[in-house]
């Protein structure tokens, strides 16, 4: 004789909205997205109740979870955070769903512990804050190890960015040997007007296997890291589109072998 189940609605909408907001708080957070509070509200509502509109729609347990999991979450992570390549779309896709295995994992551990102490919707409120301190307080670890001012001279002209130490960028300039950063080519051009003297460096990424850069060597290139000042003279700068940097914190990307 099979097991009989009772779901009650408001419990499901509550859980699921408290797990949401979690999870699209998480990527908003680890994804450095920077989207607006009340785009991540509205996006944890939005999928409270489709989640709650599927549950009735479907009776099978099975089909609930594939709709959900296929179509609910993947169209409400799109509608937050709209991303324009399908890499950065999966990325935010994979933080969401382990932000949802994490704080699932939780309450049933606070629950299990508190049984008879606490009810299940107090377990599922202290996980939802505990998650979210920890995820402000991991965010705050991670910029201030990431990023770094660097500041830039050009033609007696000084301008300061933030910018992104990435084990990624290890891009070097074939024609000097030096190493070279990336900037934002709108905020380049809007200090020293268009570029002159420019060559152009090969580079290789995901998505694209073979590309040139344009870049340039500009006077002098600073970074302000833990208190030290690291100076660059003649510093190679590759002038990256404006789209690589759109809704990012920074305007430069370094190669973290030059502040070694």
């Amino acid at each position: 004789m099979g097991a009989i189940y009772e779901v009650y609605i408001d419990v499901l909408a509550v859980n699921n909205f408290l797990v949401d907001l979690a999870a699209l708080f998480a990527v908003n957070l680890y994804r450095k997205r920077n989207m607006r509070s009340l785009r991540i509200l509205a996006g944890a509502l939005a999928g409270t109740f489709l989640n709650c509109a599927v549950f009735l729609m479907f009776r099978h347990p099975a089909a609930y979870l594939l709709v959900v999991h296929f179509l609910v979450n993947p169209v409400i992570v799109w509608f937050c955070f709209r991303e324009k390549s399908k890499q950065d779309f999966f990325s935010d896709l994979c933080v969401s769903y382990f932000m949802f295995i994490i704080i699932g994992g939780t309450v049933e551990w606070l629950y299990a512990k508190g049984s008879g102490v606490f009810s299940y919707e107090t377990a599922l409120i202290m996980a939802f804050a505990v998650l979210c301190a920890a995820v402000l307080w991991l965010g705050r670890r991670m910029r201030r190890t990431r990023y770094i001012q660097a500041k830039a001279r050009q033609n007696g002209v000084w301008i300061t960015v933030r910018a992104l130490s990435d084990s990624g960028n290890l891009l070097t300039d074939p024609y000097t040997g030096k190493k070279a950063s990336m900037i934002d080519r709108s905020v380049y051009e809007a200090a020293y007007g268009a570029p002159t003297a420019v060559r152009l460096i090969p580079y290789e990424s995901l998505g694209c296997r073979h590309g040139l850069l344009e870049a340039v060597t500009i006077q002098e290139l600073c970074f302000v890291y833990e208190e030290r000042t690291k100076a660059v003279q003649g510093a190679v700068l590759c002038l990256a589109d404006h789209a690589l940097f759109e809704k990012k914190p920074y305007q430069m990307i370094i190669n973290p072998q030059e502040i070694e």
